[in-house]
C-alpha cells in the first residue's frame, strides 16, 4: 500500500491526535482500509512531517500515536505568488490545484476590468483552502500555499516584489530572463479577454516583465498551469 499522507494544521497536532472527521474516517476505514498499527504520516504545511502509529481504529474515530519527525525542510529561497482573475470558480479550482502542484508559494485573486466583478459564494475561500490542503498531500509538498483575500487590480500592483512578470502574447520568452535569484515573484495572468490597454500602460510603469507563453492565445487555466511550471523550472535550472 502506498504512504497514508494527511494534513493536520500546527495547532491541532500533538503526541496522541484523533481523527473523527467522516471523510477522513471514510477514507481510512472504506477505502484504506487502515489497520491497529500500521503507519500514518501528518504533515502541518508549515515544513514538517510526522510518522504515526495507529493504536485504536473504530467507525467513529482513530487513535494516532506521534512515533517521530519523518520530513523537514526549510521554505524556499524563491517564492512564487501566482495572480489569478477572478473566473468561473471551477476554472479557479482547476488552476488552485495544478499550481500547488507546480510548486506555487501562495496566491493572490484579483479584479481587473475584464474579470469577473465582485466577491465568489460564501464559503468559497475556505473550498479553496482545502483544494490546495489536498494537492499538497497528494503532491508531497510540506508546504501548504496560501490564498490572499482578493484585491483590485491597483492594490495589486502597489505589493512588494523583487520581479513582475505578467503573461502576454507580445512577450518575451522566458529563457534568459531570470538571470538572479529573487526571494519574492508575483507572476500575473489576464483574465478572459487580457488586460485593457490601460491595464498594460500600469503594467509596464510597474516594471513588469511581459512573458510569452506560446503562439495561441491561452485559456486563463492554461496560461496559468503552463506559467507556473515553466517558471518553477527555469528557477531550478538556476540553482
Amino acid at each position: 500500500m502506498s504512504k497514508v499522507r494527511l494534513f493536520f494544521p500546527k495547532d491541532k497536532l500533538s503526541d496522541v491526535v484523533v481523527i473523527n472527521d467522516k471523510e477522513t474516517l471514510h477514507k481510512a476505514n472504506d477505502v484504506l482500509a487502515l489497520n491497529k498499527g500500521e503507519k500514518v504520516f501528518l504533515f502541518d504545511g508549515q515544513g514538517i512531517e510526522y510518522r504515526y502509529k495507529i493504536i485504536e481504529t473504530s467507525r467513529k474515530s482513530i487513535s494516532l500515536k506521534k512515533e517521530g519527525i519523518e520530513r523537514e525542510d526549510n521554505p524556499p529561497y524563491e517564492k512564487i505568488t501566482l495572480g489569478i482573475p477572478l473566473v468561473k470558480e471551477q476554472k479557479i479550482e482547476l488552476i488552485l490545484q495544478k499550481a500547488t502542484e507546480l510548486g506555487v508559494w501562495s496566491f493572490q485573486p484579483f479584479i481587473s476590468e475584464r474579470s469577473i466583478q465582485g466577491n465568489p459564494s460564501s464559503g468559497k475561500k475556505e473550498r479553496w483552502e482545502r483544494i490546495i490542503q489536498e494537492a499538497a498531500r497528494q503532491s508531497g509538498r510540506l508546504w501548504v500555499a496560501r490564498i490572499n483575500e482578493i484585491v483590485d487590480f491597483d492594490t495589486l500592483l502597489k505589493q512588494d516584489f523583487n520581479f513582475k512578470l505578467a503573461a502576454s502574447i507580445d512577450g518575451q520568452r522566458i529563457a534568459g530572463k531570470i538571470k538572479a535569484k529573487y526571494p519574492k515573484i508575483l507572476l500575473l495572468i489576464g483574465p478572459e479577454g487580457d488586460f485593457s490597454p490601460d491595464e498594460y500602460k500600469e503594467l509596464k510603469a510597474g516594471g513588469f516583465t511581459f512573458l510569452k507563453l506560446s503562439e495561441n492565445i491561452l485559456r486563463v487555466e492554461t496560461a496559468s498551469i503552463m506559467a507556473s511550471g515553466l517558471i518553477n523550472y527555469f528557477l531550478a535550472q538556476e540553482l
